[in-house]
């Protein structure tokens, strides 16, 4: 390769089509924007291959953006099985260009307000107001201009409704099983509910806080969350850092003891954000649901859709509508007011209208019913859907390990 080509290898898995037969196009995508494109003449044979130079120009590189070769392609004419432009293969190819993000920071104004009571920190500042529950050590409240947005964060989710393939009992052999309790069933969830990672129990510990000196107040948590058969716990280390715009970095260390699952369906955190925040645009993989053993056929880019849109209406209702390897992510309403969530790290997300209790207990599509809510997973670490016969594969699982991740919520204000 040089600074305006890039040598790719095309396979053509083709028994009896040449690939002249089809268009070939290439794109260079910038986070999720096509900043080039053209037309290649492809002469492979089937079941050959062959070196192609694709004659991208490197642009002026900005800081933080990431860049990508995207290979198409489409029918020439119209087919019996589908029309002319329909795609049959796409590929994404991640270019070594890269601009590190500046370490400055924008000017966030005075340092917020803290103010104690009995059983509440409540932070205000420059338009929102967020309030912290002093004996759990997690966020109550957040408002942003007098409206609340976000009426509860769990800072430890490890659950989700399990889904089909872990409710079945065709893999029970085959999903590593450690602990079983009668009366449990005989299927990958079976492990979960025996030890109650489904049923936690929060014992709070240290709480501190401060004004660290600038323009942010820092706020501690320590929490141990027992599982109900009480052989397992969940140690978990929260700082909220607040500056003055409303901008919160969340920094959560999780730490497991005890007797575990071999492996849990989800680590994360769990946000109950306020119906109207609708309207969700990410940064990952999609259009589609997508999960960790299920995402190589859906490409990066930027995305929009909305709570209801993203729904999926199994017969058997379980935990649905993941979208995986996520930059950021934001939830609004229709005005544009929410937040702003990017990760330290790629993460994983859904969000649905119903409480997972209740997508987790419903039988049949009947039996799901909308709160007074919105649920919102954000997920260090997601396990993946498996098969029927064989389950998850080990590199899929989330095992039972530390973790760390630091997420940082932006106020979205129109």
């Amino acid at each position: 390769s040089s600074a305006d080509n890039f040598d790719v290898e095309i396979i053509n898995r083709h028994l009896f089509t040449n690939l002249i037969e089809l268009n070939a196009k290439w794109y260079l995508q910038v986070d999720g924007d096509l900043k080039q494109q053209g037309d290649l003449l492809l002469d492979i044979g089937p079941q050959q291959k062959k070196i192609v130079s694709i004659p991208v120009k490197k642009p002026e590189l900005k800081e933080g953006s990431e860049y990508r070769l995207l290979l198409s392609f489409l029918l020439k004419d119209n087919n019996k099985w589908a029309n002319k432009g329909h795609e049959i293969a796409w590929e994404q190819i991640d270019l070594p260009w890269s601009v590190p993000r500046s370490s400055e920071t924008a000017e966030s104004g005075p340092a917020p307000r803290i103010k104690e009571t009995a059983g509440n920190l409540i932070i205000t500042g420059n338009d929102f107001a967020y309030v912290l529950d002093k004996k759990s050590g997690t966020i109550a409240s957040m408002s942003i201009g007098g409206k609340e947005l976000v009426k509860k964060i769990n800072n430890l989710n490890i659950w989700r409704a399990p889904l089909a393939n872990e409710t079945d009992e065709w893999n029970f052999g085959a999903s590593n099983i450690k602990h079983v309790t009668p009366g449990f069933g005989h299927f990958a969830a079976t492990e979960w509910y025996s030890s109650g990672i489904d049923r936690l129990t929060c014992f709070p510990g240290k709480l501190e806080f401060e004004n660290t000196g600038g323009s942010s107040v820092r706020i501690s948590a320590q929490n141990t969350f027992i599982t109900a058969n009480g052989e397992g716990s969940f140690i978990t280390y929260s700082t909220f850092t607040i500056d003055g715009s409303g901008t919160m970095e969340v920094e959560t260390t999780v730490i497991p003891d005890g007797k575990m699952p071999a492996w849990l369906p989800r680590i994360g955190q769990e946000w109950i954000l306020d119906k109207s925040l609708g309207q969700v645009s990410w940064y990952g993989r999609g259009p589609q649901e997508n999960y960790p053993d299920r995402k190589s056929g859906y490409r990066i880019g930027v995305y929009r859709s909305t709570v209801d849109g993203m729904y999926e209406p199994y017969l058997i209702p379980q935990d649905y509508g993941l979208r995986t390897d996520n930059r950021w992510l934001t939830i609004t309403d229709t005005l544009g007011k929410g937040f702003e969530f990017i990760g330290d790290r790629l993460f994983n997300f859904n969000i649905y209208p119903f409480s997972t209790e209740n997508l987790t207990k419903a039988q049949y599509t009947y039996q799901l019913h909308s709160f007074d809510g919105i649920t919102l997973n954000i997920d260090y670490a997601t396990s993946g859907v498996g098969c029927t016969a064989l389950g998850v594969f080990p590199e899929y699982q989330v095992l039972p390990q530390r973790y760390d991740f630091k997420l940082t919520v932006k106020p979205l204000i129109p």
